[in-house]
């Protein structure tokens, strides 16, 4: 389940978005910047949302959304403004060189964030790896994917993602590996690895504070299961492009890898 923080002077606005956010998002409520920025380095956040009320202090808005990308290049943004906000702030925001940034306005919160969070997680792991393999599972293995990929940041055990797929551990296994993906639980590692993937490319974000978003007893451990299962280290993987490393690795694994590549040098 990803975290989604949520920068607010109160309750109402986290309240609000935890009423409208898809359920695969757990929502965290940050009173203050430093609080933000560790919920994102520490916890498995694939976004945040800015209320505008809190912005009202220096360093002007622009500034500190620019400097979260540059610290966390992987991470989507949605800024929300109030009817305070002043427009010279939205025009600043919006002339931004940040990709994953959303607008959103108070009033019309309740029609525009499902929607928003939605653009800007589009490039986020779950949807990379879904549109890499999603075509070629079933829609049922497809689910359970997607699952794996929630359960990695839950710390999941084989047992609770075949409780979710409604199979027993044994014959999800078996479901599993007649699609070619690994079994239950060495699914479970993939998508933790996965993300791990993702985050190593952030600057704001090192191996051991990713070792601790995916629940790892120490980085020693984490970068014992990056080496066993994509024979990199963590800075190998960040230099060797992140996320696409590590799913070329686990696509060949599923003897999906010559097929993707394929139709990537095509497109």
């Amino acid at each position: 389940m990803a975290l989604l923080p949520v920068l607010s002077p109160d309750f109402s606005l986290p309240y609000a978005v935890s009423t409208l956010v898809p359920d695969h998002f757990s929502v965290a409520r940050a009173t203050t910047w430093d609080r933000l920025l560790w919920l994102v380095r520490e916890r498995p956040a694939t976004a945040v949302i800015i209320d505008g009320v809190a912005m009202t202090h220096a360093p002007p808005p622009e500034e500190r959304v620019a400097q979260l990308r540059r610290r966390f290049p992987s991470l989507g943004c949605i800024f929300v403004s109030q009817r305070a906000t002043d427009r010279v702030t939205l025009l600043r925001l919006g002339r931004a060189a940040v990709s994953t940034l959303e607008l959103v306005p108070v009033d019309d919160l309740a029609g525009e964030t499902r929607r928003a969070v939605s653009r800007v997680t589009a490039s986020g792991t779950h949807a990379r790896v879904v549109r890499a393999v999603g075509s070629r599972l079933p829609r049922a293995e497809r689910g359970v994917l997607r699952a794996a990929l929630d359960g990695a940041l839950l710390g999941w055990r084989a047992d609770e993602l075949s409780a979710r797929a409604g199979w027993t551990r044994a014959h999800l296994s078996v479901r599993l590996r007649g699609r070619g993906l690994p079994s239950a639980g060495h699914l479970l590692l993939w998508a933790r690895l996965l993300h791990a993937g993702r985050w190593l490319t952030d600057p704001g974000r090192s191996a051991e504070s990713v070792s601790r978003q995916l629940g790892y007893a120490n980085g020693g451990v984490f970068r014992r299961a990056l080496r066993n299962y994509v024979q990199a280290t963590p800075t190998e993987v960040r230099e060797r492009g992140g996320l696409e490393f590590v799913l070329g690795r686990f696509l060949d694994v599923c003897s999906l890898g010559d097929s993707v590549r394929l139709e990537r040098s095509v497109a």
